[in-house]
């Protein structure tokens, strides 16, 4: 090939513009050799005699350097410790929730509540990097409150109002028991107390229905002591605790309030209100509805009394709902053949039904948690979303999203149906706040409220001791 040192100008510049146009190897090759101070063809490039352009690739045999391509981030894993509720619901829960997000995956970790308390408050603490975690809304919020993120700075991390699709009741009751008025765990379920359930086959022998006043219900123990002396009429747990949430049950059914009135200071332990409650709750045991022998039970005795038979009525705190489901009905525990449930019967003529409720289990993300987003995901499943109805069968909460129902066929028997429906709509209805002064209630309040019981002391002198013992511990 002819060099090209020895063509003239036009005829270099008739090369160097094929080069620019065709782009072939061959040609290429040749312009490498050159050394005329020719400037490259393309954009930026000096005139002939100008300064020559910058040669982008030095060597041409040269692989441009390529960034690394960056690998895929593999699904996260959100660690998840919690009490409540059941594992077997839970699970189900889970399964569902990593089905809809593959791209995250759920290490759950169940404990008893005892030992909950003791581990969380150390992990908490320590370096354990949780991302979800139950809490006892009652018990556990002001003890670990400083080491959760309010829910008001991760709640927008998913889409739409989560708050807006709970029950406002449970909602205000969790973050009422922070005392600083952040809210810190959404709400899960709520339960309640007092409430009755109810042997309903027996009942339909007899010919009854479910009591609705204290007048009907006197009327169905009566018979029953006469035409059936070997069963229990009412059974009912006669710790402190239990017998503190029949009398504001009672209490609620004229005053809805009363309860928190009265631990906050704005009412006396002496007002009318509270007298009239204690004659009401007092006047029972007189009249022999509720008998003084069973005040000797404790802890889950006058449930198994009730599932196995010996009992019509069943006086607990909502809890025991679980009764009401056809999957308890299979493990085979009770005797019973149908059992209903339904709100404690009224006592005044004026009275409505009532229960004091709790926003029982909340949800809430540690400080310390490096997943913030798909922790709230998680959250958001779980309380609102598609995993309630997957934990709610166990009946154990009622749940805290606004207008759940629970499929009928988790239930055994319309009665049970029908009776946790009526239970539910009492729990969002408000009320007083089911949580006692745990001191007050061991120092005094739960002597006072047995003495009535046991007709050791009057209304009167009952709430004038009451008052008196308040003002003394504050």
């Amino acid at each position: 090939m002819i060099g090209l040192a020895g063509l003239n100008t036009v005829t270099r510049t008739v090369i160097l513009l094929e080069v620019c146009m065709r782009g072939t190897a061959r040609v290429f090759a040749m312009t490498a050799a050159l050394a005329l101070g020719l400037t490259a063809c393309g954009a930026g490039g000096a005139a002939e005699g100008g300064k020559p352009a910058e040669q982008s690739v030095s060597k041409p045999t040269e692989k441009p350097t390529e960034k690394p391509t960056e690998k895929p981030a593999g699904p996260v894993t959100l660690k998840y410790w919690t009490f409540s509720p059941p594992e077997a619901g839970l699970k189900a829960a889970l399964a569902a929730f990593e089905e809809a997000n593959p791209g995250i995956k759920v290490d759950l970790r169940t404990f008893g509540e005892a030992d909950y308390r003791k581990r969380l408050s150390k992990a908490l603490d320590g370096g354990e990097a949780l991302d979800v975690v139950g809490i006892h809304i009652p018990t556990m919020t002001g003890a670990v409150k400083n080491r959760l993120r309010p829910v008001a700075d991760w709640k927008d991390e998913v889409s739409g109002d989560l708050l807006g699709k709970l029950d406002p009741v449970a909602v205000k009751q969790t973050e009422q028991v922070a005392k600083d008025g952040t809210l810190y765990s959404v709400p899960m379920g709520s339960t309640a107390g007092a409430v009755m359930y109810y042997d309903a086959a027996l009942l339909s022998e007899l010919g009854e229905s479910f009591p609705k006043t204290v007048a009907d219900l006197e009327s169905i123990v009566m018979r029953v002591r006469k035409e059936i002396p070997d069963l229990q009429p009412i059974v009912f747990s006669g710790e402190p605790r239990r017998q503190e949430e029949l009398l504001f049950t009672i209490a609620g059914q004229t005053d809805p309030t009363l309860s928190d009135d009265l631990l906050a200071g704005g009412k006396s332990w002496k007002s009318a209100e509270m007298v009239s409650a204690l004659t009401g709750y007092g006047a029972m045991f007189d009249r022999g509805m509720l008998a003084r022998s069973t005040l000797a039970l404790r802890g889950d005795g006058p449930a198994e009394l009730f599932r196995s038979g010996k009992a019509l009525f069943l006086v607990d705190g909502s809890g025991q709902s679980s009764m009401l489901s056809t999957s308890y009905r299979r493990t085979g525990k009770f005797s019973v053949k149908k059992i209903g449930a339904g709100p404690f019967p009224t006592i005044l003529p004026d009275a409505r039904p009532a229960v004091r409720s709790t926003a029982e289990v909340g949800l809430a993300v540690p400080r310390k948690s490096g997943h913030v987003a798909e922790a709230a995901t998680l959250i958001e499943f779980l309380t609102v979303g598609d995993g309630v109805s997957s934990w709610a069968g166990d009946l154990t909460m009622a749940p805290a999203a606004a207008d759940f129902k629970v499929e009928s066929s988790v239930f055994a028997t319309p009665e049970g149906k029908d009776g946790y429906a009526a239970l539910q709509e009492l729990i969002r209805g408000g009320g007083s706040l089911n949580v006692p002064d745990e001191v007050f209630l061991e120092r005094a309040e739960g002597d006072v409220i047995l003495d009535v019981a046991h007709g050791r002391i009057t209304p009167e002198k009952a709430a004038a001791r009451l008052q008196e013992e308040w003002s003394r511990s504050r």
